[in-house]
């Protein structure tokens, strides 16, 4: 395909909500999880890069799209045998050396698989994989909590080996399927960052399909994370963490939240079932006078009602 081509049909996309019905004749769309090539043509165009390197490298998309573009292009995958000449295969992201070809590039393009959840393997699947070492390194094979960690792991890896000025690019998505699960609040954010790109999602097998429960949402779009590295030396980044607390322990909750979580988890409950609920907790040792606090908030706000002496309930 011609670059005038392509570049006319990105200008009509030129916009942060992405949508490519027509995956365009690069790659095989045989390959699960194959995406459109205008999306690396929308960031080679988008981010004037002259030569593209590419993590999971896939069937092919990348490079077809490279030439296409007159870029430069290296590419890498776990498959041993990788269809263009192009793509070094036998790369496994956690553990290998980052190639030495990815040197100099001005984007880094990765399109991961999406962990276990999604049920797309590729070891022994799209690709022959005879004594199962390659499985084990199929990030499309890792339970979420792993493939998460290792994905960050590689991300952090790929990005130290990238030149001060250049991109990262990363295609991601959410998966819902033993809970829900978001590559975009999860993974690790290098550098700085400055895109997160909606693209939509066309031609997906769930297209169509009827849901029984009201509050099932399908999920119709991706989202492609563009970060730069702006420094030879320090790696800034942000990584995501969990946080518990219990709202009794909570310097933001109010005395009024406090009780009304108790009363709420209780049902009708006793004025010295309040206070042994919530005794030993921050909330009272910042208060010598945590009981006498509790009844103000009991008798302050309307959400607390006595039914009988003594006994305190929540209204809806």
């Amino acid at each position: 395909m011609k670059k005038e081509e392509i570049i006319k049909v990105l200008q009509q996309q030129d916009s942060t909500v992405l949508s490519f019905p027509d995956r365009g004749p690069w790659g095989s769309n045989k390959y699960r999880g194959n995406c459109s090539g205008y999306i690396q043509a929308f960031l080679i165009w988008k981010y004037r890069i002259t030569k593209m390197a590419e993590l999971f490298a896939g069937s092919g998309t990348g490079s077809d799209v490279a030439r296409d573009m007159g870029v430069d292009y290296i590419g890498a995958d776990l498959n041993p045998n990788p269809p263009r000449d192009n793509i070094i295969g036998g790369i496994d992201a956690l553990n290998s050396d980052v190639p030495d070809e990815f040197r100099g590039a001005d984007l880094v393009f990765m399109h991961p698989p999406y962990g276990a959840e999604i049920r797309i393997p590729y070891a022994g699947s799209m690709y022959t994989d005879p004594t199962g070492d390659l499985s084990r390194c199929d990030l499309g094979q890792m339970q979420w909590d792993k493939f998460i960690k290792v994905l960050n792991t590689i991300v952090m890896k790929y990005y130290a080996a990238m030149d001060k000025g250049a991109y990262m690019g990363i295609l991601m998505g959410d998966v819902r399927r033993n809970g829900f699960h978001s590559m975009l609040t999860d993974v690790v954010k290098p550098g700085e960052l400055q895109q997160i790109i909606i693209k939509k999602q066309n031609n997906y097998s769930s297209a169509g399909r009827t849901y029984m429960s009201r509050n099932f949402v399908p999920i119709e779009h991706e989202y492609i994370m563009v970060l730069k590295k702006i420094a030879p030396y320090i790696i800034n980044f942000q990584l995501p963490q969990s946080h518990q607390i219990d709202i009794r322990d909570s310097e933001s909750a109010t005395w009024a939240d406090v009780v009304y979580a108790v009363i709420k988890d209780k049902g009708r409950i006793s004025l010295s079932e309040i206070y042994t609920s919530i005794e030993g907790h921050k909330k009272c040792q910042k208060n010598p006078h945590w009981k006498e606090k509790i009844r103000q908030t009991l008798q302050q706000y309307a959400i607390f009602v006595s039914t009988e002496r003594g006994i305190w309930q929540a209204v809806a």
